[in-house]
């Protein structure tokens, strides 16, 4: 459940010239992210997101997009999940598959808290996952709807990224059954940007 959160921080990148900057002008730098999708992908239903994204704004760069939909797992998420990411490059007005392909061992609840704090915020205040860094990382199970929420895409770990567009999917299995079974827990595909961040704040 909590994963999504992590790679759209960690692994979404974009950029578009839609939003102008005065010095920013490179392949990589200071950004803003933003998502245009977030959709399940087939799993065994064990955990499943769906989550809404408001329309961003190229012309308001720096207002925050709002978050609708619902959040459901059957087990809590700690720190016992291997996730698979395959991502794809948006190039030459197509999409390139399988440019990228990852594997997290020991992924969720603290790499969630660590590199994505806002969603990490917004997903404690639903299930009463403990925002004290001394506490164990525990998201507990069930099914939480949310709506209206701001989210701010801020990763303090990845001060620069690359910018582009990119789709990725992320799949996630408990540790204890990646050698017995292939069918993820979780899945969900989503489609995010990256853009340079202006130097001023309108």
């Amino acid at each position: 459940m909590s994963l999504i959160f992590l790679l759209v921080g960690v692994l979404l990148l974009n950029g578009v010239d839609q939003v102008r900057s005065k010095a920013i002008h490179t392949f990589a730098g200071p950004f803003i992210a933003f998502a245009h999708t977030i959709d399940p992908c087939p799993s065994d239903g064990i955990a499943e997101v769906f989550i809404r994204p408001s329309h961003f704004n190229p012309i308001r760069p720096f207002e925050k997009q709002t978050l609708q939909g619902y959040m459901r797992s059957s087990y809590n998420v700690s720190d016992d999940l291997l996730a698979h990411v395959d991502m794809a490059i948006r190039s030459n007005n197509q999409w390139k598959d399988n440019a990228f392909v990852f594997n997290f061992p020991n992924s969720g609840c603290t790499a969630l808290r660590e590199h994505l704090p806002d969603m990490y915020r917004i997903v404690a205040k639903y299930t009463g996952a403990p925002l004290d860094k001394k506490k164990p990382c525990i998201i507990p199970g069930g099914y939480f709807d949310f709506k209206n929420e701001t989210i701010s895409w801020t990763f303090p770990h990845f001060p620069v990224m690359p910018y582009g567009r990119y789709k990725f999917r992320i799949s996630a299995r408990h540790m204890s059954v990646v050698k017995t079974t292939t069918v993820p827990h979780f899945c969900v595909y989503a489609d995010c940007e990256i853009i340079p961040k202006p130097t001023v704040d309108p």
